[in-house]
């Protein structure tokens, strides 16, 4: 293999084709030039990697009971801050759409976030083809298309799957217009955008990512798009200004009372981080380090934009924790970017290395596709979906409970849905009059009731009887959940 030519001048002006990066670096001519030339097969394959990621979203899509975001999803829970139809989440209507026309199930509130996973797919596609070519955007749809993370979101009555789409959308059109100065795709990459922003708010760390990634234009030996320039930067920025202060508007003008509901501090980073590992792959992560290593040796801009949304957005979470409501599910929008990495590391490796030892590179592939069905196999068949089991514990009353008895759920939304009659919040007991109760009291723990409540965790210890445990084992995590009777003396069973 011969050195890389760090001196040669890239290619500016070179539009983007099939088998070659951006600023005219050949990556994979032989691929393109055999088999993967015939649209026919090209269009089979992206058929076939997109009918797998059916198959995995629909699997088992309403064997999972719900658990306490989706409830807020199903109920239609507002947050306080997005009443008006245009801050509203598309994704939360169409999942409504959905509930009226079929029925509230599992199935049913899932049907519209699996659709969007699936269709994910193909529609990234396009765009990583057109950035980096046929064989680097194969690879990272099938890796979307097999990633548990992905999986997970597309089987969850949530916004995830649309937020990806549309802010990975931004992300992509947006460095296509730059680099090719085309400032309709700089509109588009706006579009998206807003769309990603009416998801959730977390779309707006597009900005840093984006201030960063100008910034390192300027600093770094990197050369510059040709469609750096001020008319651009005006198109796309006052807009974007205006897009940000829209939607943040009512969370700054009340930031006293989103403290209230999210100031708590409930992860550290380390936490976050190691969640943000284990969701993309340790191994993925590791070959998408060596694929944004590689990309920014070879001064590929594309590669320093994709590294940049990968850490950025877990970086400022791990920051954000210290003092705020986090979860590693807001860097969410990172996985694509981190796939696509991974995809032209392995395409590079494959297509550079000798043909004598190329079964070493290969394995590297076929480990990057084995570990995550490993992961789905976990997920479908002895982790009950990465979620708590709401649906059996409240069986568990059900088949016990006495008329006249009192429910109390650490979620009661969720309770009062399973069990088909009104129950309590667990957090809002008082256990100064739990003695003096003249009726049985069932209580259903999870795992948020030790940090919410710790005095009720301690006296679930000593004082009532333990009647089932259903907790689901997640790698170091566990979704605790147990149902409890508690007989007040002189009551007999």
């Amino acid at each position: 293999m011969k050195p890389l030519n760090l001196q040669s001048a890239p290619v500016l002006d070179q539009p983007a084709h099939e088998g070659y990066l951006w600023q005219g670096r050949r990556i994979s001519a032989r691929l393109n030039q055999d088999w993967l030339a015939d649209r026919r097969i090209l269009y089979a394959l992206i058929a076939l990697i997109t009918m797998t990621a059916g198959v995995l979203r629909f699997y088992k899509l309403g064997a999972w009971s719900f658990w306490g975001d989706e409830m807020l999803t199903v109920i239609d829970v507002p947050d306080g801050f997005n009443f008006s139809w245009i801050r509203q989440s598309l994704a939360i209507s169409l999942i409504q759409i959905a509930i009226n026309g079929l029925g509230t199930s599992e199935w049913s509130a899932r049907l519209i976030p699996a659709l969007i996973g699936m269709a994910s797919v193909p529609l990234l596609y396009y765009p990583t083809r057109r950035i980096f070519g046929r064989p680097v955007a194969l690879a990272a749809i099938l890796f979307l298309a097999l990633s548990p993370w992905h999986l997970y979101w597309s089987q969850n009555a949530r916004f995830y799957t649309l937020l990806l789409l549309f802010y990975t959308l931004a992300l992509l059109t947006f460095y296509i217009g730059l680099e090719e100065d085309r400032p309709l795709y700089l509109v588009a990459s706006l579009i998206f955008l807003g769309l990603a922003a009416r998801e959730r708010l977390v779309a707006l760390v597009f900005v840093p990512v984006l201030f960063s990634y100008l910034t390192l234009l300027y600093l770094l030996p990197l050369g510059r798009p040709r469609g750096l320039r001020w008319r651009n930067l005006a198109i796309f920025g006052i807009p974007i200004a205006v897009v940000g202060l829209f939607f943040a508007g009512p969370y700054l003008s009340s930031l006293s009372g989103w403290m209230a509901g999210f100031g708590r501090i409930n992860n550290n980073p380390f936490w976050l981080l190691a969640g943000f590992v284990y969701y993309i792959g340790i191994g993925t992560v590791c070959v998408a380090f060596v694929g944004a290593l590689g990309l920014l040796l070879r001064r590929d801009r594309a590669g320093l934009l994709l590294a940049l949304n990968t850490a950025l957005p877990i970086l400022l979470l791990m920051g954000i924790s210290l003092f705020h409501y986090t979860a590693n599910r807001y860097a969410f929008i990172s996985l694509y970017s981190a796939l696509i990495l991974a995809a032209w590391a392995v395409v590079f490796l494959i297509q550079s290395t000798p043909n004598s030892t190329r079964v070493l590179a290969v394995a590297v592939l076929i480990y990057l596709l084995a570990s995550p069905l490993s992961q789905n196999l976990l997920y479908f068949r002895y982790q009950n979906g990465n979620r708590d089991d709401w649906r059996a514990a409240v069986a568990v009353v059900q088949q016990h409970k006495h008329e006249g008895d009192l429910v109390f759920g650490a979620h009661p939304d969720l309770t009062s849905y399973y069990l088909g009659e009104p129950a309590q919040a667990l957090h809002k007991l008082d256990l100064d009059k739990v003695k003096s109760a003249e009726n049985r009291i069932w209580l259903i723990q999870d795992m948020n009731v030790a940090e919410v409540r710790p005095d009720i965790e301690a006296w679930l210890q000593r004082e009532p009887l333990l009647i089932s445990v259903h907790d689901v084992n997640v790698q170091a995590r566990n979704f605790k959940m147990r149902v409890y009777l508690y007989e007040p003396v002189g009551i007999t069973r």
